[in-house]
């Protein structure tokens, strides 16, 4: 049968009509409907009051049809904080655009900055994100804010360890990253309860290292401060691998005596202040292979602002 022209344009239209309704039904599902994992990554050691929160977020789609990661997810609304007291904080969600399409089977991620989604998070304690979507739970993390560092103040900190405590004073006009990554630390409790794992007796005891075994480390290294302090009685300087300048992360040593092959080859970044019987004490116990036969534990390190004196942390004394 011949179509005249108007006929024609009838059947095309109806064609395409048909056709448009077929991409219709085929529209992608959003991702609370659908089933997919979304997954958050481990967060850093700790972040600073102030700074930004960088998570990844992944998203794997397990389904048999397209789905959308959107505003929801990327902008915040799905997420929640929990603190240490189990108070639930709610998200202030952000503008964005992204819009992620997922065929079955594929994955995406994209770094989320959880501190533009909860104001909460400028301020320093331990906490709890989860994605939460109708069906299920992402993974739990945990956030832990330290209060943030002040260059223009001049910090100690407390020692407590089951044979005594000692006070540490730092350097940080000439030592400001070693001094800043130490103070770091010890405010995330990565120092607690670990041990001191190597004693040279009457000349130096070294800790800091949660693994215990001389190699383990926060997961990052410092640049080098070599400087003029010496390696004398009370010093604090940080332990790093042979023949790499730049490799010195968590660990730390203190002087029991005058080191001077040690000048200007380790960073020295402190020294003791109060509680040298302490450190003489740990560092006289028995050793074999300068393995310590007894455990002496640092139970915790306590950091607080030192009163009186500038930012340089006071003078060492020999």
């Amino acid at each position: 049968m011949m179509l005249n022209r108007g006929m024609a344009c009838s059947v095309l239209l109806v064609a395409l009509a048909a056709l448009a309704w077929g991409c219709a039904s085929d529209q992608a599902v959003p991702l609370a409907v659908g089933r997919a994992t979304v997954s958050l990554s481990d967060p850093a050691r700790f972040y600073a009051a102030g700074d930004a929160v960088p998570l990844q977020v992944s998203v794997f789609n397990r389904s048999d049809q397209t789905l959308v990661a959107d505003a929801d997810l990327w902008g915040g609304a799905r997420f929640v904080l929990e603190d240490s007291s189990q108070r639930i904080h709610p998200p202030r969600p952000v503008d964005t655009d992204h819009d992620d399409r997922l065929e079955p089977g594929q994955r995406t991620s994209r770094t989320v900055d959880m501190a533009g989604i909860f104001s909460t998070l400028d301020q320093p304690g331990t906490y709890r994100l989860t994605a939460v979507f109708p069906s299920y739970r992402s993974n739990t993390v945990g956030i832990k804010i330290i209060p943030a560092y002040d260059p223009g103040v001049a910090y100690e900190a407390a020692v407590i360890t089951d044979r005594g405590t000692f006070t540490l004073r730092f350097f940080p006009d000439v030592a400001p990253r070693h001094v800043r990554n130490f103070i770091g630390l010890a405010r995330s409790g990565y120092y607690d309860n670990t041990i001191v794992h190597r004693v040279l007796p009457g000349v130096m005891f070294q800790a800091g290292d949660p693994a215990s075994s001389g190699r383990g480390g926060p997961g990052w290294t410092l640049r080098a401060e070599f400087n003029e302090k010496p390696h004398v009685r009370g010093t604090l300087s940080m332990a790093r691998q042979a023949g790499n300048p730049d490799s010195a992360g968590g660990q730390w040593f203190i002087c029991l005596d005058r080191v001077a092959p040690w000048d200007g080859q380790y960073t020295v970044f402190g020294h003791v202040a109060a509680g040298m019987d302490t450190v003489d004490r740990i560092g006289h116990i028995q050793v074999k292979d300068e393995v310590p036969q007894e455990i002496v534990t640092i139970e915790q390190v306590v950091i607080s602002v030192q009163r009186g004196t500038g930012a340089s942390g006071g003078r060492q004394d020999p």
